[in-house]
């Protein structure tokens, strides 16, 4: 499970005690790997020490603070992690019963990927599908490429990029009876990023220099440092 935090304690926080409950709900439960995209004022890993959740978090840590870096954050996570991959953000809760549904209640096809229905929080309604949320093996996340670091230090695109490569490549199924919950700032005030400029134009005019390409494959990943700090 790879999850990316950006000064998100109070959402960290929460996405801990949700997935402290994995201990009894598995016997072997999936590990996370959470990528700590250079935050600048609140380190993922000492919350993570202080929490002390019972399943296995490995914090990786990208030393530079590039702006909306989430595709190298992603492929850093992806690179590390081997099998099944369950790509989220970390304002979106998967809980332990809908984890179990997702991972376990049906035999995975590896030339397959799986998406979730989504909900947002507080009044559960349904969202569209999240091109963010993807359970995927790691053959498909290196067929394609991985994410395209091109548009880190913009806004946007960057998954949608990533979804359009991954459907050419391998059928989508939609698994409906497994829900994530999108936290909004309204409940959790660090749910999402609010420091950075959320001006899409750049990675949409990006994004449409790429799609008249035929979306290429991506050269040139994990442009920064990073180190594994737990």
């Amino acid at each position: 499970m790879v999850y990316l935090y950006y000064d998100n304690p109070e959402m960290l926080v929460q996405q801990l005690r949700c997935w402290d409950l994995y201990r009894d709900a598995f016997e072997d439960p999936p590990e996370v790997f959470l990528i700590d995209d250079g935050s600048p004022r609140t380190f993922a890993a000492d919350i993570v020490r202080r929490e002390k959740c019972k399943i296995s978090i490995r914090v990786y840590r990208i030393l530079e603070d590039i702006p909306w870096n989430f595709a190298g954050a992603r492929n850093l996570g992806c690179y590390h992690a081997e099998g099944w991959i369950y790509m989220s953000d970390i304002d979106t809760l998967l809980f332990a019963d809908d984890a179990k549904r997702l991972f376990e209640g049906l035999a995975l096809d590896r030339n397959c990927f799986y998406m979730p229905r989504m909900l947002l929080l507080p009044e559960m309604s349904e969202g569209c599908l999240p091109k963010v949320n993807l359970l995927f093996h790691k053959r498909l996340f290196l067929a394609v490429g991985g994410y395209d670091e091109d548009y880190a230090g913009h806004y946007g695109r960057e998954e949608t990029d990533f979804y359009n490569r991954l459907i050419r490549l391998a059928p989508r199924i939609h698994r409906k009876s497994v829900n994530v919950r999108v936290m909004p700032p309204a409940i959790i005030s660090d749910a999402r990023s609010t420091t950075r400029s959320r001006d899409i134009s750049r990675n949409a005019e990006l994004y449409s220099e790429k799609e008249r390409a035929g979306f290429p494959r991506p050269v040139n990943s994990l442009r920064f440092t990073w180190e594994r700090v737990l």
